[in-house]
């Protein structure tokens, strides 16, 4: 459990640096969007902007706003929004009053049409439910049906937000920009109440994060049917929850997955509990690896964690934690891919990284390939063996390139473009390669010896297609058999055969 371990220690650091009235929710919230986004915010009018249920008189306007203005810093900026992902594909609430509305649309008509009635989905030959449907069905009637809106608040909404179709449309009308929908009350001095100042909002949140974790147990204690102890520190506890509330590929949505018993909701309790504690610490954890340490550059279209822990074995603690500070607490920065400051670590740390995806077809996550327990002297290795074998081959020499990008990074674009080169573009071919090359990098990384007939293989069987493209033969394929030289004697050495 070295990554979890990593990320739970990562949440446990930053839950250290700020104790104030709102640090309970600090490791649970999480941004909405990203930079490129705007707001739509939705200014209710209410009774008493501090009721425990709010009253809802109308809607006083409708205004739109840059997504994460303000000088204040990220932790605060997190906290504004009380926004957490959606417990599950078929929750029928949400954490917070926001609706995720994405790419605007030039048209009005087009966007109405949308707000209204609902998108036609030629693929399913049928309409999708329109967003005040959605609004109403995964946002709103939860906040009514739990007293943070008063009954018939949110009947007033809905009437109110079908009055102003065409303001909402008219805002949401940028193609290249995605948008938040924010519902939340106008202030008795006039500004915008953004949810965390909402106390009947912040409530909500608290209730729902604390509803996350099993009920406690209605039977005698004697019995200790609902105990459970938890994965990660053993302690003994009813109220625990699973790992999917936290990471989306951890989930039980396949046939068969838990083994043995049949997929009920007591069964899946049993496979991997978390106590409250550990919860916090992973959810807060997992919302700083996303921020900071996730490489989104070196392959296209996969998300790879590089996840640092200390080992608190080490000989010489203080040097480490000197040494290794500035990753452990920047991680990748802004740069969002293998940098070359990873590589001036030393083995006091070692690296953890989990290769996935993004399922756009049911808005989960794939997970690809974990690898533990890298330290970073393998990585140095990596890239001095390649440094020999460019050497040898006239391949691709990287050693003098003063960018901020390591060797590394350049060794896996490179690996990764050749392979796919050869790939096609079938989609099927594409993802086997894909997938096959990923085992191979996972070995690379994790040390293990690697099957180089095979690799040799792939590329003598495929390059017939590509020799067939009179343009390819004049213009890449001198380069390309200098890579493939280069690769398939890198790989040797890295199995230390000649």
């Amino acid at each position: 459990m070295g990554f979890l371990d990593a990320v739970k220690d990562i949440g446990r650091r930053e839950a250290e640096k700020y104790q104030d009235e709102f640090s309970d929710i600090d490791s649970f919230v999480e941004m909405p969007a990203d930079k490129l986004t705007q707001e739509i915010r939705v200014w209710l009018k209410v009774e008493d902007v501090q009721a425990e249920t709010l009253k809802v008189l109308g809607i006083s306007k409708i205004d739109i706003a840059e997504f994460g203005s303000g000088n204040d810093d990220e932790r605060i900026k997190k906290r504004r929004y009380l926004y957490r992902n959606k417990a599950g594909g078929n929750a029928k609430w949400r954490f917070s009053p926001i609706h995720q509305l994405g790419k605007g649309h030039s048209k009005v008509k087009d966007a109405k049409e949308i707000l209204i009635d609902g998108k036609f989905l030629k693929s399913k030959g049928q309409k999708e439910k329109s967003v005040f449907e959605k609004i109403y069905e995964t946002i709103l009637n939860d906040m009514e049906k739990n007293k943070v809106f008063s009954y018939g608040s949110v009947d007033k909404i809905m009437e109110c937000l079908k009055e102003n179709v065409d303001r909402i449309a008219e805002l949401w009308n940028d193609r290249r920009s995605s948008y938040l929908l924010i519902f939340s009350p106008i202030s008795e001095d006039g500004h915008f109440m953004y949810p965390l100042n909402v106390k009947a909002y912040l409530s909500y949140f608290r209730s729902k994060i604390k509803g996350q974790g099993r009920k406690e147990s209605q039977r005698p204690a004697k019995q200790h049917d609902d105990m459970r102890f938890c994965a990660l520190c053993r302690s003994h506890t009813s109220r625990t929850v699973n790992l999917d509330k936290i990471f989306k590929f951890a989930t039980f949505d396949k046939e068969s997955f838990l083994p043995g018993i049949k997929a009920s909701d007591k069964s899946k309790g049993k496979m991997f509990p978390i106590c409250q504690d550990c919860y916090k610490a992973l959810s807060g954890g997992k919302a700083r690896v996303d921020e900071k340490f996730c490489d989104s550059k070196s392959i296209n279209g996969v998300n790879i964690y590089v996840v640092p822990e200390l080992l608190t074995g080490s000989a010489d603690m203080r040097h480490a934690v000197q040494f290794n500070e500035d990753f452990l607490t920047k991680g990748l920065s802004n740069e969002g891919h293998l940098s070359d400051r990873i590589m001036k670590m030393d083995d006091s740390v070692v690296l953890h990284f989990v290769f996935w995806e993004k399922d756009q077809k049911n808005d989960g996550v794939r997970l690809l390939l974990t690898v533990e327990d890298v330290p970073p002297s393998r990585l140095r290795h990596i890239e001095d063996t390649w440094d020999i074998s460019a050497k040898a081959t006239g391949g691709p020499d990287f050693s003098g390139d003063s960018s901020v990008n390591s060797r590394l990074y350049r060794i896996i674009g490179l690996m990764w473009s050749r392979i796919m080169e050869l790939a096609g573009k079938k989609d099927k071919v594409k993802n086997y390669a894909r997938d096959w090359m990923l085992g191979i990098e996972g070995k690379i990384l994790s040390g293990e010896r690697i099957n180089v007939d095979e690799v040799k293989t792939f590329f003598v069987s495929r390059l017939q297609g590509l020799c067939a493209d009179h343009e390819w033969v004049q213009n890449k394929s001198k380069y390309f058999a200098r890579d493939v030289s280069c690769i398939i004697d890198f790989l040797y050495r890295l199995n230390e055969e000649d």
